[in-house]
């Protein structure tokens, strides 16, 4: 009986280290995950880097200062073809006005002396009116001075009116153009992107040597 109890213990004791054993080996079987890699930056991948970036920023100003100067230059040009239409314009308008002036003159100094006969011509009819009415007269040698100095003030206007239609038309002045339209201002180019320096790599302080400082004392 003794015997009996000492095997079926035996038997129970072997499957449970055979099932431990079996269990172990089922978790060493397991695949264990793959951690992500850590992409890091190294020295000689930094320093090529900024060598790049150095360069791209010279080419940036570089690219930068001839935009400026370009502008510079479109801007000059802007203003100064501006400012010579504006001259050509005023200088136009003015030697047209003074071409008027000038026709005008000449067109007045014709006049004058065919107003200076009819002035003369009304002032003698006065003349005789008032000479004739200066005597205390009969109304009807009265009312035939009126008639004189009528007739005589009419002469002179037609007189004076033929003479001038014989001159032509006079000068009309003329009206001024219409204002300049000043040209957009030209805008300025965009440049280029600027471009971003690469990041430095920082030590890791998980190696030898890169970690902090032990500041325990011994």
């Amino acid at each position: 009986m003794k015997t009996k109890k000492l095997v079926t213990v035996t038997v129970l004791a072997s499957s449970l280290i055979l099932g431990s054993m079996t269990a172990a080996r089922a978790d060493d079987s397991t695949p264990s995950p793959t951690p992500s890699p850590v992409v890091t930056t190294t020295n000689s991948v930094y320093a090529a880097q900024l060598a790049a970036y150095k360069i791209a920023l010279t080419q940036y100003k570089v690219a930068m200062l001839t935009i400026e100067i370009s502008y510079r230059a479109t801007m000059r040009k802007y203003w100064s073809d501006w400012s010579a239409a504006v001259k050509a314009y005023e200088t136009s308008w003015q030697a047209t006005l003074a071409n008027f002036q000038a026709l005008k003159a000449a067109y007045e100094a014709k006049v004058a002396p065919l107003e200076t006969a009819r002035q003369s011509a009304i002032d003698s009819a006065d003349a005789a009116f008032l000479a004739a009415v200066a005597a205390n007269n009969s109304q009807a040698s009265e009312e035939a001075a009126l008639t004189a100095h009528q007739n005589a003030v009419q002469a002179a206007n037609s007189a004076y009116k033929t003479a001038v239609a014989a001159l032509g038309a006079a000068p009309v002045r003329p009206t001024k153009p219409a204002d300049l339209v000043k040209p957009p201002v030209p805008v300025k180019p965009a440049g280029p992107t600027k471009p971003v320096a690469p990041v430095k790599p920082v030590a890791d302080p998980t190696k030898p040597g890169k970690g902090p400082k032990d500041t325990k004392k011994s």
